[in-house]
């Protein structure tokens, strides 16, 4: 019996140790989760003309975005309009952006600097946490606080532990060889990598969303079919997981998000396809991110605009 307890209040242990790293919502969605097709804009006024890349949203539903033509982050607080914080000191052109649990904002800042950048809570200076050969249009932290950069013209995914000291970059995904093999990657974009350190690349260049193993450089793509058969990507610019366990994928080719499901995936917002500035239109998306009650918020970056969709149904049925 005393084992019994013991077993079992480790794994509580372990599994309240790895939701108190993790900075980012995870909503769990149910199959037939839906959103408004109309969006509200959530920000335009200044991001307009900017391009608004990545747009990142913590466990407390602060919103980051970053500006790649104004040369900045933003930080919005929870449901205010109101600017709280602007990064700028230093930065060129940044395109991948991730937030720590303790506050620290990583930044891509490859394009003049070749490095990736961390600001600690508060500060207004930043420090150089890792050195990158091509700009870094998605970063992630994993729960064993290593550090991902996808490098959109090398052609890989290169990582590095922010914990040894070392500064050690090693290969995540790709060879550094333009390409469509299972090694081989083609303008990767957005990254995720879950709890069990599976990594997932938007490769945008090859139209397809790949899936590494732990340890493999030999990657397997992602079957992105549905009800009616096979649903052709167009250039995946993101990646997400939700808490269930479903792949939410960014299509820049395509101005659409898809979700997926036990029955494949489908199309949720933007499923005209058609680029345009109207509430249920993109142009060009880059990225996604949910906040606590699972709205979804998206980078509509030829918009110059950050774009959310509020959570309308998530359920199934009366009695699921």
């Amino acid at each position: 019996m005393i084992k019994y307890l013991t077993q079992n209040l480790f794994k509580l242990l372990l599994i309240f140790t790895y939701y108190l790293g993790v900075s980012f919502n995870q909503p769990q969605f149910s199959p037939c989760a839906s959103w408004t097709s109309d969006a509200i804009t959530f920000a335009n006024y200044i991001v307009n003309g900017s391009l608004p890349v990545t747009v990142f949203v913590d466990t407390n539903n602060t919103v980051y975005v970053t500006l790649e033509a104004r040369n900045r982050v933003l930080v919005w607080l929870e449901g205010g309009g109101t600017i709280t914080r602007n990064i700028s000191a230093g930065l060129v052109n940044p395109w991948g952006l991730f937030v720590t649990d303790n506050g620290d904002i990583y930044v891509d800042n490859e394009s003049a600097y070749k490095r990736v950048d961390k600001w600690v809570l508060n500060a207004t200076n930043s420090v150089a946490v890792m050195n990158t050969t091509g700009q870094c249009y998605s970063l992630f932290v994993d729960i064993n606080n290593t550090l991902y950069c996808s490098t959109n013209d090398k052609y890989t995914v290169v990582k590095m532990s922010l914990n040894s000291g070392s500064n050690i970059v090693t290969l995540a995904a790709g060879n550094g060889t333009l390409g469509g093999g299972p090694y081989m990657l083609n303008e990767p974009n957005g990254i995720f990598v879950d709890d069990e350190f599976t990594l997932y690349v938007a490769d945008c260049g090859n139209s397809r969303v790949q899936l590494f193993k732990p340890g493999q450089l030999n990657g397997s793509t992602v079957q992105v079919s549905g009800i009616y058969g096979s649903l052709s990507l167009r250039c995946p610019t993101a990646v997400w997981l939700d808490g269930n366990g479903y792949l939410f994928i960014v299509e820049l080719g395509s101005n659409r998000i898809l979700g997926s499901g036990p029955t494949g995936f489908r199309c949720l917002v933007g499923c005209s396809e058609t680029s345009g500035s109207a509430s249920y239109q993109f142009n060009s998306p880059r990225s996604l991110a949910f906040d606590s009650y699972g709205n979804m918020f998206v980078a509509d970056t030829n918009n110059g605009r950050i774009q959310k969709f509020f959570l309308a149904t998530n359920s199934c049925g009366k009695y699921d």
